[in-house]
């Protein structure tokens, strides 16, 4: 069979992507907000205050607002997109999805150079219909971003090696720079597939005297985190506060420890996410079927290297995939190409079933994101909306929510306000006067009635509003 014409391509992908601007609304949704919120707070202060690459915020650190999670490149194109657009979580999904069509552009790109174009339009339509991808192309969220560099040095280098161009393998390695500093994990992996591929080539001769130009982003990488050591350990010694540190060794957060790595639990759970999450229910089975017929498929060495640098990549990075769903975005490249030969396999037998299964694929996925995505935090909109209303622009804020950790920005940035977040069993009369020596002004209290301890004089009620389950108190520090 033929590949797809452009039009029908051009028409099926227009649809799959249109598809997200159901969900361009004015609130960030689930799941994970609180890192949404987190990036989100990044970019407020980039857009008010000017763009400081060195020194992004944090909402929820009171006036010492400077922690360095990641390189935060993504959140100052998003501020600068934001002069041109005006201010809206509308316009700033906007861009996010841009960089998705960077990843998809440079994904197609990369299938159609190792195994043409059949492949190249099937897989990608595959790609943008998977459920991880449905929900954070949309997202106030960077990982695609960074697959977007990934991806785009991926490419660069294949076109290097099929040409044997040094430029391009020059323009590899500057991509590598942005992707090495804001998440190099997702494109260190890359390198078991450009290995392969470099060797299926027979270009390896040619590529060992030029690859030192790919010294450039590790050095960048090694630059940028002895810069985030150094800013992340100078923040304040606050030991008084409930499970607060310092981001500065971060090894426990990233790897774990080997004890998780034994627990079936955690593998039932990175299997549930990889099928229903990254392949999807309507594509899981073409994915299988691409596996067994894996042999069918040339250069399938490709897509083995491929694999077993996800499962390096997954088994370092063991507490952050178990964590977070969204560190299983790098596997949806793979998956795609595997349910996309599966497809391909089904074109070859008859056309229908080549259709039917790609619809399958994407009622089945985009019918799982509808039920388990998008959901907005109605109370946690309601009382940062109130704490908005009901304390001055400047107030430096501490809130108290159940068991919200002081990491916790989903109250803060939703109020638009800096300050703490102080879970509920770390409340005391010393911690809220330790912070108000901080420069604390309010106490927002969220419980059916106010906690039994003693508070400051000084300490005195200004709000109280009932909500769905709770009620918010609303104190101001009144020093005499």
């Amino acid at each position: 069979m033929k590949p797809l014409s452009p039009l029908i391509f051009g028409i099926l992908l227009a649809t799959l992507l249109a598809l997200r601007l159901w969900h361009f609304g004015p609130e960030i949704d689930l799941p994970h907000d609180w890192r949404q919120s987190d990036t989100a707070y990044a970019i407020d202060v980039f857009y008010q205050n000017g763009i400081d690459l060195l020194h992004p915020s944090v909402c929820w650190m009171g006036p010492k607002d400077t922690v360095i999670f990641e390189f935060p490149l993504p959140e100052a194109i998003v501020a600068l997109a934001l002069k041109f657009t005006g201010y809206s979580l509308w316009a700033m999904r906007l861009v996010f999805m841009v960089f998705f069509g960077v990843v998809v552009g440079y994904f197609f790109a990369s299938i159609r150079l190792v195994w043409g174009l059949e492949m190249a339009q099937v897989s990608t339509l595959v790609y943008v219909a998977m459920p991880l991808s449905l929900f954070y192309s949309r997202a106030i969220h960077i990982d695609f971003f960074e697959l977007a560099c990934a991806h785009a040095m991926f490419f660069y280098f294949l076109k290097s090696i099929r040409e044997q161009s040094f430029k391009y393998l020059i323009l590899s390695s500057l991509l590598a720079i942005p992707a090495f500093m804001v998440k190099a994990p997702y494109a260190v992996l890359l390198a078991f597939p450009m290995a392969v591929f470099a060797g299926k080539e027979q270009a390896w001769k040619w590529l060992l005297p030029r690859a030192a130009v790919f010294a450039v982003p590790v050095v960048a990488f090694w630059l940028w985190e002895r810069h985030v050591y150094q800013v992340n350990a100078a923040a304040p010694d606050w030991g008084y506060i409930l499970s607060y540190r310092k981001f500065d060794h971060n090894a426990h957060w990233y790897f774990g420890n080997w004890r998780q790595r034994l627990m079936p639990y955690h593998w039932k759970v990175l299997a549930l996410r990889l099928t229903t999450e990254v392949a999807g229910p309507g594509g899981i089975l073409l994915v299988i079927w691409g596996l067994i017929n894996l042999k069918s498929l040339k250069m399938n060495a490709l897509i083995w290297a491929w694999g077993l640098g996800l499962l390096i990549y997954l088994f370092v990075f063991f507490n952050l995939n178990v964590i977070h769903n969204y560190y299983q975005l790098p596997f949806l490249a793979v998956a795609a190409v595997l349910a996309g030969h599966g497809l391909v396999f089904l074109k070859n037998k008859k056309t229908g079933w080549y259709f039917a299964g790609l619809a399958f694929l994407v009622v089945g996925n985009v019918a799982w994101a509808e039920t388990h995505y998008y959901q907005i935090p109605a109370e946690i909109v309601e009382i940062g909306t109130q704490i908005d209303a009901n304390t001055p622009k400047n107030a430096l804020v501490v809130v108290t929510y159940r068991d919200f950790d002081c990491r916790n920005p989903r109250i803060l940035y939703r109020a638009h306000r800096r300050g703490w977040s102080i879970e509920q069993a770390a409340l005391s009369k010393n911690t809220l006067e330790k912070l108000r020596q901080e420069g604390a002004t309010h106490w927002a209290y969220i419980g059916p009635k106010l906690p039994a301890i003693e508070v400051s004089p000084v300490l005195i009620l200004q709000e109280k509003r009932a909500l769905d389950s709770d009620s918010l108190f609303i104190f101001e520090w009144k020093l005499p």
